[in-house]
């Protein structure tokens, strides 16, 4: 199966100085006391033509407040993503200000009206429970420091986090999101080549606690992103079928890094 995670990552740039303009309900400027927070998303591969997200607002939560104030506005520009465009390195940052430093607890997503999944040709529309009114909430470990950028990272899993109820012919699709949360900062990546292209291959990268996949784009290639150092297995599965399926063991992944296997050539079977 196909996986659309939710995954939230914390990246150091370094000490760089980025401040952007801060809204009207976050009046904090760029100060020595006031550090950037950017979220941004991707996905993985999933069994429907488009997964389509409306997301109206996207706001965090400093520690030192209670939970129903201390929230502060990243963005509150409706957009609409499809998510299975968000992969092999493709992101979409859908919020981003400068905000008092400080450790936040949670990010929170509205997701607006008109969220939709695309599959066998028709499109159905996507619920969220309450979604729209409180907000899906995701705890997050961030603790911003003054002049530091940091990143968050989503990747929504839509085998698992899009639920069918109903019969064939009244079907209903509800997003329940599944989330898995890693420190960019200590995370790797996997990269390489399938070959033949024509293949078309789905790629795993496989631990015994953590499972991470993506598909080959139209040149074969493919990257397994946001990875915590461990030692994986990479499994290829073509989609054409009169080729074998593929392991390559003792793949390593290094904070930072990215591990290029190089060109994986399939064999008939």
């Amino acid at each position: 199966m196909k996986k659309l995670v939710v995954l939230f990552s914390l990246l150091i740039f370094g000490a760089v100085i980025y401040y952007g303009c801060a809204k009207k309900d976050n009046p904090i400027g760029p100060t020595s006391t006031s550090g950037m927070l950017k979220v941004q998303m991707i996905d993985s591969p999933a069994d429907y033509s488009e997964v389509n997200i409306v997301i109206d607002s996207v706001q965090a939560h400093i520690s030192t407040s209670d939970s129903t104030t201390g929230w502060v506005t990243l963005n509150n520009q409706p957009s609409t993503y499809d998510l299975l465009k968000l992969v092999n390195g493709a992101n979409a940052v859908i919020g981003e200000d400068t905000l008092q430093a400080g450790y936040y607890t949670q990010i929170r997503l509205f997701i607006g009206s008109g969220s939709n999944i695309v599959a066998n040709g028709q499109t159905f529309s996507l619920t969220t429970p309450s979604g729209s009114q409180s907000g899906i909430k995701l705890n997050v470990d961030a603790t911003v420091q003054p002049g530091i950028a940091y990143l968050l990272t989503l990747d929504f899993d839509a085998n698992r986090s899009i639920v069918k109820t109903g019969s064939l012919l009244n079907a209903k699709y509800i997003l329940k999101p599944v989330i898995r949360a890693v420190a960019t900062g200590t995370t790797g990546i996997i990269a390489g080549t399938v070959s033949p292209i024509s293949a078309s291959s789905n790629v795993w990268a496989i631990t015994g606690t953590d499972t991470v996949s993506t598909s080959t784009d139209a040149a074969g290639g493919f990257k397994l992103q946001y990875l915590s150092p461990s030692t994986y297995s990479v499994y290829i599965a073509p989609n054409d079928t009169s080729y074998k399926d593929t392991t390559i063991a003792n793949v390593n992944v290094t904070p930072s890094n990215t591990n290029n296997i190089g060109t994986v050539i399939l064999t008939k079977k």
